[in-house]
């Protein structure tokens, strides 16, 4: 049993939550993907999340006050890791604590493109999906989000064309996750147009051997799993996947911010919205040669969205459903500069 004061209290937030401490000791489950780096640790119990505040001031304590002066905070980042609250609509909560050092038992290697099992998960009890409702009323800065871009052979999502490259980057608690990171080449089925390798510069012979949209996209869903999509001019690189979810086996049904909208909501509608503008609006340097990346307009886009969200606050709009509220209430601008502004 813990005692007040005891490492469990800290954890838990304080003897008040004793209670769900004794069954977070008891529930901890690991998650390793065969064959590629990286774990997460989640520690679960029954009951209210853990505040993000809660949270922050566990992490500034020292591990040990009596003998250590290292706080959780530290070890953390001396880690490279980052750890978050998450719940669902059941009354599970828990937290994950990502571990990029880990590394599985080598096995055969495995095909040239071949994309990993990320969750395969062994856990005590199965996590149900969080719904949209209690993402409505849930703060912006306690959200998890998934911030992506995608590479196109073409501006067509709903015809011929396809994607080429997937990133995505995870941030938490207001600032990215180290190590949470995809960045994928995808194999089209089809040849590539000189006109798009120009922008982008990914050729037919680099996607050569790589995953198809299939088994790239639905490593895609996982890692975006119970997260916040965000992405610049969002129902652009959405159609794809939603285009393909058959062959995925998955439908990208998670929540979606587009960071060309929360401009418009807070800069209004004569200011430019476009990538680039946002980018020099808020001090984010684009380097050149990472300029119409994935990876690198993914990294533009994520520090835009997360510079967007105080900001989004001091306007009143303090929960997902504040700023859903904003958009429609903005529904026709908001249809006019999605059809007009580019990535």
């Amino acid at each position: 049993m813990p005692t007040p004061g005891s490492a469990a209290d800290r954890i838990s937030g304080g003897p008040a939550s004793r209670g769900a401490a004794e069954e977070l000791a008891g529930v901890v489950s690991l998650a390793m993907a065969p064959d590629e780096p990286g774990a997460e640790i989640r520690l679960s119990w029954r009951g209210e999340p853990m505040s993000v505040s809660v949270l922050e001031r566990t992490l500034a304590q020292p591990l040990d006050p009596e003998t250590d002066t290292l706080t959780g905070r530290e070890v953390l980042d001396r880690h490279g890791s980052e750890i978050w609250p998450e719940w669902d609509h059941d009354g599970n909560s828990w937290l994950t604590i990502p571990i990029h050092a880990a590394r599985p038992v080598p096995s055969a290697a495995p095909p040239k493109g071949f994309v990993p099992e990320r969750n395969a998960v062994y856990d005590f009890d199965l996590l149900a999906h969080t719904d949209h409702a209690a993402v409505d009323a849930t703060p912006l800065s306690r959200l998890t989000y998934v911030i992506f871009d995608t590479e196109t052979t073409g501006l067509d999502p709903n015809g011929g064309d396809e994607i080429v490259q997937i990133a995505a980057l995870r941030a938490v608690n207001g600032r990215l996750v180290p190590g949470e990171v995809i960045d994928q080449l995808v194999d089209p089925g089809r040849r590539i147009p000189p006109g798009s390798t120009k922008i982008h510069g990914i050729t037919d012979e680099m996607v050569q051997g790589q995953p198809g949209i299939a088994e790239a996209g639905a490593y895609f869903h996982r890692f975006a799993h119970r997260a916040v999509l965000v992405a610049h001019n969002a129902p652009f690189d959405m159609a794809f996947f939603h285009r393909h979810a058959p062959a995925i086996g998955a439908a990208f049904d998670n929540p979606v911010l587009d960071t060309v909208l929360l401009s418009a909501i807070l800069f209004g509608q004569q200011e430019e919205h476009t990538l680039d503008a946002l980018a020099a609006r808020f001090g984010v340097t684009i380097p050149e040669e990472a300029r119409h990346t994935a990876l690198g307009d993914t990294q533009a886009t994520a520090e835009v969205f997360l510079r967007m969200i105080p900001m989004l606050e001091a306007k009143g709009l303090r929960t997902f459903g504040d700023v859903l509220d904003a958009m429609a209430r903005n529904s026709r601008l908001m249809r006019e500069m999605t059809a007009r502004v580019g990535a």
